[in-house]
């Protein structure tokens, strides 16, 4: 029975160290286009990226994957960002005001004071009445059934 543990021992002591998904950082080149100015990055690999204080109005972010990621305070308006994933990213004071977000999850992100004006979440995912709380939308705002955005002047 010794040998067998000993032999165990050395194969943990020589395994390579994997690096969980989760740790996995996002891509720089993407990171960097964003924030040289570059607004469009469809399908961009954004997870974990600090993007505070950017700035993609009227971009082409569709499909990208935002997860984790840090958005405060960010300019998002009039961008698209169709089928994007924002699992578990901070938007607090980001602007999404008329922003496309058909298909995109926000499950457990952060849209604490988010502009959410003029934007149409009926077919976002994810959504709850807690986030869409500490949210700001307008008149104009549309929500997913059974939900009810609160307006801010």
């Amino acid at each position: 029975m010794l040998p067998l543990l000993a032999f165990l021992a050395s194969l943990s002591a020589e395994a390579p160290q994997l690096t969980p998904a989760t740790a996995v950082s996002p891509d720089r080149v993407a990171t960097q286009s964003i924030k040289a100015g570059h607004h469009d990055c469809p399908h961009c690999d954004l997870a974990g990226a600090d993007l505070t204080n950017q700035c993609v109005k009227q971009g082409n972010l569709e499909g990208a994957k935002f997860d984790g990621a840090r958005l405060i305070l960010m300019c998002m308006s009039y961008a698209d960002f169709r089928g994007a994933s924002f699992r578990n990213a901070d938007l607090a004071g980001a602007n999404l005001a008329h922003a496309k977000v058909d298909g995109a999850d926000f499950t457990d992100a952060d849209l604490s004071i988010a502009s959410i004006k003029g934007t149409d979440l009926s077919r976002a995912r994810g959504l709850t009445q807690t986030q869409l709380n500490r949210a700001c939308a307008d008149s104009e705002t549309k929500v997913p059934a059974g939900l009810k955005a609160k307006t801010c002047s």
